[in-house]
């Protein structure tokens, strides 16, 4: 054959000379034959017919050479599979070559032995001989196979792990009972086997009920229909998941085709290809409240590192639960919490409007200047950062800065002309006023104290405790700064109102001597443009 490999001559040595070689490459041939690791068979070509077999083929099969020898290959009791072996011989006489890692052998004893079946046709000195080397792959065949194993375990690991890891970040989302179960189910059927899984909830009805409080999963519609109980008394109650909830242990179904508990869902089983289901109980503390049922398209898919992890999420779901409904508590008395501090809140403003409102009657020339300041005082502090609540306490303080001025006459407030010192004194005294008829009013904010400090100045030049720097509350420089802004910039009986211009060049000047450097300069970012201070400023 044309496609047959010959073994190349060489020119030809003197007889003697070729002789002596034919003699040694026999020999050696015959070490290696002899001595080989792997087993060895020479068949006639045309025949088949095995014509030599070195010792190890001998040892490896059980048979003698004698009982090998003058055989055709398919024809000698190792081979299990008569017709492969005479379809490989085909093979070989067209190709010139065949390999083979399924053509099993028989030890003489009935053991089943793996090989590698390696043939190739030479020719040699004008003749075409087949050699057969047969190798033992038995180890490497159960090495495979426990790879094969140990990768189908960590298969069936790694979708329980990964079931775990998507079931846990939708435990940490959810805010609801229906939300958490709903998101546990679907991010365990995201796993390649899974087809089914559901939260049941047992009842404490006549009946014995497991509710059905989620479902996800291709299968899901095997559970249309279907009653589940978690009594004893009751067929629907045998199964795997009312006796999870009945014991409070995980109940496992490794095969639905072969376990006799599952035979009154077998039928139905089938039909939305379940091989495998597992139910773990849900706790709430120390007694069972539900269970945590998965189903798998595959037998076998649960053993115990899988079980223990589905467990742990069991546990999760359970604390879970757990943990919504005592958020659901909490946020209901929160809510009514804060109903009532909204009442409160309510309160507490409309009684600072009548306040203002008090002193707007009394001193009409200043109409508006603690709404105005408030305002101007909000604004600086939304930009300097303050929270809403810190925010809403500065806007009523603002409201009600000069309160005091209740007990400063009328003709003083009035006055159209210069104050004496002594009317003067009596002025400053407003914000003790101030601070005495607010400091026993419960208010969420210290509103007394940032009444009495708004006239404190940074250099401690201020009135009526000569504070400064940090020992003045910050809501107590800005009402400082609005009020600064709104008093010059508005009319008084004593001086017609200064240009905002002036406003704010006094404003810069009294920086970080009177006024809070930081506080002056958000206001100048913050009325850069005049058109909002106008609108503030109106009247």
């Amino acid at each position: 054959m044309s496609n047959q490999p010959e073994i190349p001559s060489k020119p030809s040595p003197p007889k003697s000379a070729q002789s002596g070689q034919k003699s040694d490459l026999s020999l050696r041939y015959l070490r290696l034959f002899e001595t080989a690791q792997d087993g060895i068979l020479i068949l006639d070509f045309a025949t088949g017919v095995i014509e030599d077999a070195n010792p190890f083929i001998t040892d490896f099969l059980g048979y003698s050479k004698e009982e090998l020898i003058g055989k055709q290959l398919w024809e000698i009791g190792p081979f299990v599979d008569k017709e492969a072996a005479k379809l490989a011989f085909k093979e070989l006489h067209d190709k010139g070559y065949v390999r083979y890692e399924d053509l099993p052998l028989k030890h003489k004893n009935g053991k089943i032995l793996a090989v590698e079946f390696v043939s190739n046709a030479y020719h040699v000195n004008g003749d075409t001989v087949i050699q057969c080397n047969i190798r033992d792959i038995s180890d490497r065949r159960k090495s495979e196979e426990e790879l094969r194993v140990s990768k189908a375990l960590l298969e069936k690991q790694n979708w329980a792990v990964l079931a775990y890891a998507h079931a846990a970040i939708a435990l940490s989302r959810a805010d609801d009972e229906a939300t958490l179960i709903k998101d546990v189910c679907s991010a365990i059927v995201k796993e390649a086997p899974y087809v089914m899984a559901w939260v049941g909830m047992a009842e404490h009805d006549e009946q014995m009920t497991v509710r059905v409080a989620g479902m996800e999963g291709s299968a899901k519609a095997y559970a249309d229909g279907i009653q589940v109980s978690w009594s004893d008394k009751t067929l629907t109650g045998k199964g795997p998941v009312g006796q999870c909830i009945r014991t409070g242990v995980a109940t496992i179904i490794l095969d639905t085709e072969e376990d006799p508990r599952f035979i009154p869902w077998r039928d139905r089983a089938k039909t939305y290809g379940i091989r495998c289901v597992v139910a773990i109980p849900i706790h709430d503390e120390t007694k069972t409240i539900g269970a945590l049922a998965v189903y798998s398209k595959i037998a076998n898919a649960f053993s115990d590192s899988e079980i223990q992890l589905f467990e742990n999420l069991a546990d999760e779901v359970g604390y879970g639960l757990r943990a919504i409904k005592h958020r659901q508590d909490l946020a209901l008395e929160m809510k009514e919490r804060q109903a009532a501090e909204h009442q409160l809140t309510l309160a507490l403003e409309s009684t600072i409007a009548a306040m203002s409102k008090t002193m707007e009657w009394r001193d009409p020339y200043t109409a508006g200047h603690q709404k105005r300041v408030a305002e101007i005082a909000v604004l600086i502090g939304e930009k300097m950062g303050l929270s809403q609540d810190r925010l809403q306490g500065l806007h009523m303080a603002g409201m009600v800065h000069d309160i005091g001025k209740v007990a400063i006459p009328s003709e003083i407030l009035t006055k159209p002309t210069a104050l004496s010192d002594l009317e003067r004194k009596m002025m400053q005294g407003h914000v003790e006023s101030g601070y005495q008829i607010l400091k026993d009013v419960p208010f969420h904010w210290p509103i007394a104290d940032m009444v009495r400090q708004h006239h404190e100045r940074i250099d401690g030049s201020g009135y009526p405790l000569g504070l400064k720097g940090d020992q003045i509350l910050l809501e107590a420089k800005i009402l400082a700064v609005a009020d600064t802004i709104e008093a010059m910039a508005s009319h008084r009986p004593y001086r017609p109102a200064r240009s905002l211009e002036v406003t704010f060049d006094e404003v810069k000047r009294l920086s970080g001597t009177c006024l809070d450097e930081a506080v002056v300069q958000v206001a100048l970012d913050l009325f850069g443009d005049q058109v909002l201070i106008k609108k503030l400023l109106e009247h």
